[in-house]
């Protein structure tokens, strides 16, 4: 159909209301892709607390899979082979965080500086870690050759 006035094709009223369904449903499957999207990624974050701040929360964090971060307190290491258990403690400003996670030890935990776990804070205040990750040291030094 032409338009007299100015000489311009329009297109015809069917194919207007075909281009608005399609308009539309795209419409519709962008805003389900979007809210799938946000929902998964809202259930999978995980959150990241120092010592002090799940010390001052511990009620509320209590049950919940959060991560925590410290610095490791290398005189509690305390490791049972047998029930491949390992208990430890973070310290940060005074606060100590007991942790007990069961699994294979990383081999940088006598070198480590500070640790994450990963896990949930039980009832008893012991967090039960699923995962660490320790942070080594940011430079290592070679050792001072002895002099005789």
């Amino acid at each position: 159909m032409q338009n007299v006035m100015t000489g311009i094709a329009q297109p015809k009223p069917r194919a207007r209301i075909l281009n608005l369904k399609y308009i539309i449903g795209g419409l519709i499957i962008l805003g389900a892709i979007a809210a799938f999207a946000l929902s998964n990624f809202q259930s999978n974050v995980v959150y990241y607390y120092t010592v002090p701040e799940l010390v001052a929360q511990k009620t509320r964090l209590t049950g919940q899979t959060i991560r925590v971060n410290g610095p490791l307190d290398q005189s509690s290491i305390d490791l049972d082979q047998k029930t491949m258990t390992l208990k430890f403690n973070i310290k940060d400003n005074g606060m100590v965080q007991p942790v007990v996670y069961k699994g294979v030890v990383p081999d940088t935990l006598t070198n480590g500086e500070s640790v994450v776990a990963e896990g949930r804070l039980d009832a008893a205040g012991v967090f039960q870690a699923d995962s660490i990750l320790v942070k080594c040291p940011s430079r290592y030094e070679s050792e001072t050759p002895k002099q005789n």
